[in-house]
């Protein structure tokens, strides 16, 4: 808005430059006015003080020769002064040209177009809980987030909607953003297992050494508190195996197999997991690293 009311101002600037200035060629009139009198009172003096009648002549003559070198070249034709309402379509364009540069170069669209999206976000986070609507796209995706960041400016309190900026800065690849999201919410809701599950998560695949080690701190945190589900174990055995620790990994994953039934297709999974840990933890044992 400032610079809207920058160019405003410019404009009516030049516009009162443009229509009220003194335009016209009353200047020379008024020079050869001033060359007149300079010419009487100095013709006065020479009358006066110079008695020698040759002496005043020749003087006379230069003044007169003066006055002369004075005068501009030709006599110009008196022009019909300009009138200035005509000037004012130009104006008008220059004020028009300036606010389209001042909109396309300026954030008023960039505004408007936040404040559609927002306006869309109820109904994008609707679609996006719905397990039975329309999968958002990757660009609806974008603008969900967008619309909750706008939102968490001031409704800063909602633990869910950073949730689910944590969520959405995840998908499009932006760990900083959605750490920092998931911090907030659990901040605000610590006592929320599924969150703190997600944020363990995001935490403890994290190629952050101590964003990793963070993460297993709370995935064991979740275990000693009686979380002992399917999901808690798998990613407790998979922080552990990426930090070497291959006994904790497979007694995370023995732990699965006794939870998971039979005929569950992801045992063959966690009983080739368990080969490969104690593979690992046999060479690591040779080798002492």
């Amino acid at each position: 808005m400032m610079l809207l009311t920058t160019v405003i101002v410019l404009s009516l600037i030049a516009l009162s430059a443009l229509l009220l200035a003194p335009w016209s060629s009353r200047g020379e009139y008024d020079r050869d006015a001033i060359n007149q009198a300079l010419y009487r009172d100095r013709l006065r003096e020479l009358n006066g003080d110079v008695a020698n009648e040759q002496e005043r002549a020749q003087l006379v003559e230069e003044l007169q020769h003066t006055l002369l070198q004075d005068i501009p070249g030709g006599a110009k034709a008196q022009q019909r002064p300009l009138n200035r309402w005509f000037l004012l379509p130009g104006v008008l364009l220059l004020v028009i040209v300036s606010l389209g540069v001042f909109w396309k170069t300026s954030a008023v669209n960039r505004v408007q177009e936040l404040q559609q999206v927002v306006a869309l976000t109820p109904e994008l986070m609707k679609r996006a809980l719905d397990p039975d609507a329309e999968p958002l796209t990757i660009e609806e995706v974008a603008r969900l987030g967008l619309g909750l960041r706008s939102q968490l400016e001031t409704q800063s309190d909602n633990p869910q909607d950073w949730w689910m900026l944590g969520r959405i800065a995840g998908l499009l690849n932006n760990y900083d953003m959605s750490v920092q999201a998931f911090a907030k919410a659990f901040q605000l809701d610590p006592k929320n297992t599924d969150l703190a599950l997600d944020y363990a998560d995001l935490l403890s695949r994290s190629t952050d050494p101590r964003d990793s080690q963070r993460g297993g701190e709370m995935l064991r945190e979740l275990m000693n508190s009686g979380s002992t589900n399917v999901r808690v174990l798998s990613l407790l055995a998979f922080n552990a195996y990426e930090a070497q620790r291959y006994q904790d990994a497979i007694d995370a994953w023995q732990m699965m197999l006794k939870l998971l039934p039979q005929n569950d297709t992801r045992r063959a999974v966690i009983e080739r997991s368990v080969g490969q840990a104690k593979a690992s933890l046999s060479v690591q044992a040779t080798t002492g690293k």
